[in-house]
C-alpha cells in the first residue's frame, strides 16, 4: 500500500473558489448505502441513512470552513 500525503485542503493550494464546501448526495449513493447497510429496507431505513450521509457531509463542510476561514475572510475583503 502506498502512503499518500494528506492534502492540506486549503484555498489557493489544492482548493479553488469554485470547489464545493458541501458535497451533494446522489440518489445512487443513497440507494447503494441503504442496500449495503440495512437489513430491513423501508421508509425509516432510507431516512436514517440519508441523515447519516448528511451528517458526514456537514462534518466535512465544517472542517473545510474552519481550515479556510482566514482565506475566506481575506478574499471577501479584497476590493472593498
Amino acid at each position: 500500500m502506498i502512503d499518500l500525503p494528506e492534502r492540506p485542503w486549503r484555498l489557493g493550494d489544492d482548493l479553488n473558489e469554485n470547489d464545493n464546501l458541501l458535497d451533494g448526495i446522489t440518489f445512487e449513493e443513497l440507494i447503494t448505502t441503504v442496500r449495503c447497510n440495512c437489513s430491513v429496507i423501508d421508509d425509516k431505513a432510507v431516512y436514517t441513512e440519508f441523515r447519516r450521509i448528511l451528517e458526514i457531509r456537514e462534518q466535512d463542510m465544517h472542517c473545510l470552513l474552519n481550515r479556510n476561514l482566514k482565506a475566506i475572510i481575506a478574499a471577501a475583503k479584497k476590493g472593498r
